[in-house]
């Protein structure tokens, strides 16, 4: 393991087929989309089991670090073993919550 391993990014917006996208045949992000481009419950359980089969695929396990948000509820899968930070330490933990930009 080299920690060189990059999941497509998710994308979520308002639209569910934005203009932008218009002539695009191949997007390298998976996009979602609801009212409010907010992650759902929903969103975040679907994306992590796809995930979860690609890694299946791979036979790749990995650790996947997440905040307490209710978004991010627990869900079973096989290959990604998922790690609830406690509450109130996002903004600790999290470089971006920090005003630390690399």
């Amino acid at each position: 393991m080299t920690g060189s391993y990059k999941q497509k990014l998710l994308v979520i917006g308002k639209s569910k087929t934005p203009r932008c996208f218009k002539n695009v045949k191949n997007l390298t992000v998976d996009y979602k989309s609801n009212k409010k481009a907010w992650m759902t419950g929903d969103i975040f359980s679907d994306w992590l089991k796809e995930w979860d089969k690609q890694l299946a695929k791979e036979k790749r396990h990995i650790l996947l670090t997440v905040d307490n948000y209710l978004a991010h509820p627990p869900v079973e899968t096989e290959f990604i073993k998922l790690v609830f930070l406690p509450p109130n330490t996002t903004s600790l933990l999290q470089p971006m919550d920090q005003g630390r930009y690399y």
